[in-house]
């Protein structure tokens, strides 16, 4: 178990507080795994929490949350939720910081309402196997929804009735499709017979959370099974919904299991999966498509149009429908832009003109947009020249990339040996800063480690 994790939990029970680990992680170690994460549950207000941990922010408004940051390591802290009867209205104030709101349909909108116990939290988890709670110290497992008998079974199961728990949260029915494909296990029919009668309550999500949740389904090690899931309950085609037309095409789906099964792979083996691949292959076809219908039109057009123009018109037409579902931040959107406009120009480059060939071999997206070109290569044998030509010039970057790698690494060791002292962020005269402004430090470093931002 995280050392960090079982800090947290010895300091709340140190002060007289209620602490439990809860959730995915009693479950992956039960399964056999290791956790990626430790989430602690207690009785202790986000407030209380914020105050015995100086390394500490308070997060959301949706669910109040405490991030305890040590380092890289984040440990997220909750406290216990009601699920009273008399707590689930419209809008209610309990206390001066404890609040449930929920609009006309009955999403949450805000659930801050605060319980007193595990029993009570329990039933405000979202399954049966994430409403575990384990005691570090004690060493006790406590269930309460008959999670262990599920995790036994394999049964993914909601706790609560159905369409109340997938109403007050639509993301409830993909997080059921997520550890479905996940865990491998089925999911129960009295949770499951809901989903496609509610799956449009999914548009309500806010897109940016919404693109955080995608992201979960396709590039971390499950995608595959996540996007044959999504295409049974009817539900992809709500994610991305310019692929309506082509999801009962065989070589649009091929192609996309071919490449979700290859980052699968690349999951498996501790490499890092990027969303703008995940969006570059699932929308290539509408983009590619539009492409060619477009450009077929305009050698009808008496006044030619200018081609850059015509593709940043179609990717912005792309884009601002998808945003609509799943808020891209700009770094990711830009990649897609700039992967697609190569591909064209990898297809359509002039190969005897060796300025244009620097020009498109200089990107620095080029190897990215190879390995692409070739992942397209085995579904359009047409391609194959394309591929044939770039070949020796991605081997040449690949094998230079490398070279700069292992002689950075070698510099790297060169100046340990020197005892060249590792940069810091410290300031000159900080012994004499104030106590306040000492902790506005140790806060900012703390938070600059969490983000990576010191490697």
């Amino acid at each position: 178990m995280s050392e960090k994790a079982l800090k947290v939990i010895k300091t709340l029970q140190h002060h007289n507080f209620k602490a439990y680990f809860v959730g995915g992680c009693i479950r992956d170690l039960l399964l056999g795994k290791k956790p990626k994460d430790f989430d602690v549950s207690t009785d202790a207000t986000p407030e209380k929490v914020r105050s015995l941990f100086q390394n500490s922010r308070i997060i959301g408004r949706r669910f109040k949350i405490v991030h305890v940051v040590f380092g890289n390591e984040i440990i997220e802290v909750t406290t216990f939720r009601s699920n009273k009867a008399e707590a689930v209205v419209a809008k209610q104030k309990i206390g001066k910081n404890s609040t449930r709101v929920s609009d006309k349909s009955g999403m949450l909108l805000r659930d801050n309402v605060y319980g007193k116990n595990i029993v009570e939290d329990s039933l405000r988890r979202d399954f049966t196997i994430n409403a575990l709670y384990l005691d570090p110290i004690k060493q006790e497992i406590y269930d309460y929804n008959g999670g262990l008998y599920d995790m036994h079974e394999k049964v993914i199961d909601i706790i609560g009735d159905p369409e109340t728990r997938y109403s007050e949260d639509p993301v409830r029915m993909i997080r059921a499709l997520r550890f479905s494909a996940k865990l491998g296990f089925k999911i129960s029919k009295r949770s499951s017979d809901p989903i496609k009668k509610l799956s449009s309550k999914l548009l309500e999500v806010s897109n940016a959370r919404m693109f955080e949740e995608v992201n979960k389904l396709f590039i971390t090690g499950h995608g595959l099974a996540s996007f044959k899931k999504l295409l049974d309950y009817h539900i992809f085609e709500l994610l991305f919904p310019a692929t309506q037309h082509l999801i009962t095409q065989s070589n649009f789906t091929n192609f996309i299991e071919y490449a979700l099964n290859s980052s699968d792979k690349r999951y498996q083996n501790n490499q890092p999966n990027m969303p703008h691949f995940l969006y570059s292959v699932i929308l290539w076809n509408v983009f590619y498509e539009k492409y060619f219908i477009y450009t077929e039109k305009m050698n009808t057009f008496v006044s030619s149009i200018n081609e850059t123009n015509l593709v940043n018109s179609i990717l912005d037409g792309i884009f601002e429908a998808q945003e609509k579902i799943t808020a891209m931040p700009f770094i990711v959107s830009n990649s897609i832009r700039s992967l697609w406009k190569t591909q064209i120009a990898l297809e359509q480059c002039d190969r005897s003109n060796l300025q244009q060939v620097e020009s498109i071999k200089g990107k620095a997206i080029f190897r990215a947009a190879y390995d692409f070109l070739t992942l397209r290569a085995r579904f359009d044998p047409f391609l194959k020249d394309s591929v044939d030509f770039w070949t020796p010039f991605y081997e040449k970057s690949k094998a230079l990339s490398i070279k700069r790698r292992i002689e950075r690494e070698q510099q790297k060791k060169t100046s340990k040996k020197k005892g060249k002292k590792k940069f810091t962020d410290g300031f000159a005269g900080e012994e004499k800063f104030s106590r306040k402004r000492k902790k506005a430090l140790e806060k900012a470093r703390a938070w600059r480690a969490s983000m990576d931002l010191d490697i």
